[in-house]
């Protein structure tokens, strides 16, 4: 039973990787064609709309991604009754908005114009759909069609990036078809793939399933709210008073973090199913606590190479102006390690239906980070911004780390991972105030090499672990 847990765990992570890494990849590649063909202005009126979309999704689909992926893992209840009920959500909110937005853009009651406002209706809709559509996808263990949709966006995003951006020279309204057109592509072949378009959505509803649903993800849109405080209101507020130039700037220093997010979000994709099917409150066999420590030390170690290589990775990925980012990243992935670790442990918390605690928490570390934003940034602008973020994240996972005590008993040496958090959070420093790249390598690598020595049991677990699946697949 013990391997079967994690024989599941790892064969869902490599799946997630297959869908994740290579839409990441991508972006990445192309990063260079943005910051090119792009201006800065241009680039930060893009992350508002994008970003304005993901704060309508949680607030007007009422999360509900989340209660199909719970509730479909639930054996008391069908899967089928539970996917009609998301589905009719996401129609009904999407009329909605594309009301208001109709509204607003005759009553001229918008920064944004009406191209503007057609690609945000757009961009929300096939998001939506797509979020349901996906995770009844995984909930049903159907991954791997998942993951081939995952590689089609993937694919469709770059070829329409090419032909768009450098061929056509659209500009940013060739970037956000690009940005849409590979999630509606996919959403297509999954619909089709999974047979999902057989299946009676609008015949009658459990209303009693309905209720339950929204019970149990309507209090996660007060964290999904928390969570876009902690991770887009900054730009908001940098817009405010530096202008849309930096907020241009500074959304791309969260290209690099974007790395360890990557890295972090293919194994919580995996780990959300595990969680649920697996939990234990005493952690028995201690599954729970070893996959928790073996996460921190990936997430610390590979935070840390990329605080080294944070310098050549920018002058590789930022073109023009764009390269000052570099001075914003060190933070923001200090940050990102703690945003895993406490997505790690909300998914404990949805394991045990615990939905208003994962909400309280996030909201705790919202508030914290608007009144640092506030404080910060015109103070010290996007480098204010970027101290916010890393200690709203910090006091989420703080206090959701407390309150998990009385959830799931962890059996974890914190003393340990304590020095090497305050080692990440020195290299952190230097990797920000040190502008001399070869005394800041040779600092880092002293402070590397410490937690290196501190975690090197488990980072030989993670090692020997891995190779042992290397040679499995090697030899099959």
């Amino acid at each position: 039973m013990k391997k079967n847990k994690y024989k599941e765990l790892t064969s869902n992570t490599l799946l997630f990787s297959i869908s994740t890494f290579g839409a990441k990849f991508i972006s990445f590649i192309l990063l260079p064609l943005y910051t090119y063909i792009l201006t800065t202005e241009e680039y930060g009126t893009a992350e508002l709309i994008t970003t304005t979309v993901s704060i309508l999704l949680p607030v007007l689909t009422i999360n509900i991604q989340d209660a199909v992926l719970r509730f479909c893992l639930d054996k008391k209840s069908n899967s089928d009754d539970v996917l009609k009920v998301a589905v009719d959500i996401v129609v009904a909110s999407t009329a909605i908005l594309g009301i208001s937005l109709v509204f607003l853009s005759l009553l001229n009651f918008t920064a944004f114009n009406k191209l503007h406002l057609f690609f945000i209706f757009v961009i929300y809709a096939a998001n939506a759909f797509y979020n349901v559509i996906s995770v009844y996808l995984q909930a049903q263990n159907n991954v791997f069609i998942f993951a081939i949709g995952g590689i089609l966006n993937t694919l469709i995003t770059c070829i329409l990036n090419i032909v768009l951006l450098l061929e056509a020279r659209l500009g940013l309204t060739g970037y956000l078809i690009s940005y849409v057109g590979g999630t509606i592509v996919s959403i297509i072949y999954m619909i089709f793939s999974s047979k999902l378009y057989k299946r009676k959505f609008f015949m009658t509803i459990d209303w009693r399933l309905g209720r339950e649903l929204i019970r149990y993800s309507a209090p996660l849109v007060f964290n999904s709210l928390a969570w876009w405080i902690n991770t887009a209101s900054d730009r908001y507020i940098l817009a405010f008073f530096c202008g849309n130039s930096i907020t241009g700037i500074y959304s791309v220093a969260y290209k690099i973090p974007t790395i360890l997010s990557t890295i972090q979000s293919v194994f919580y994709n995996a780990w959300s199913i595990s969680a649920i099917k697996e939990f234990d409150k005493e952690d028995s066999d201690g599954f729970i606590s070893k996959v928790f420590i073996l996460y921190m030390i990936l997430s610390i170690s590979c935070c840390s190479l990329l605080l080294i290589l944070n310098i050549p990775i920018a002058k590789i990925l930022y073109s023009k102006d764009f390269f000052t980012a570099w001075k914003y990243v060190p933070f923001l992935l200090f940050g990102a390690v703690f945003n895993g670790l406490a997505l790690f442990e909300g998914c404990l918390f949805s394991a045990v239906k615990k939905t208003r605690t994962i909400s309280v928490t996030t909201i705790i570390g919202a508030a914290v980070n608007t009144g640092l934003n506030l404080w910060l940034i015109p103070t010290i602008g996007a480098t204010g911004a970027a101290i916010a973020t890393m200690m709203g994240y910090v006091v989420i996972f703080s206090s959701r780390l407390l309150m998990l005590r009385n959830i799931v008993n962890l059996h974890v040496k914190w003393k340990k991972l304590l020095v090497c958090f305050a080692l990440l959070l020195m290299q952190s420093v230097v990797a920000t105030l040190v502008a001399t790249i070869l005394i800041q390598i040779v600092a880092q690598f002293i402070l590397l090499s410490f937690i290196i020595i501190l975690s090197k049991k488990d980072m030989k677990c993670i090692f020997e672990f891995a190779l042992k699946k290397i040679k499995r697949r090697c030899s099959a």
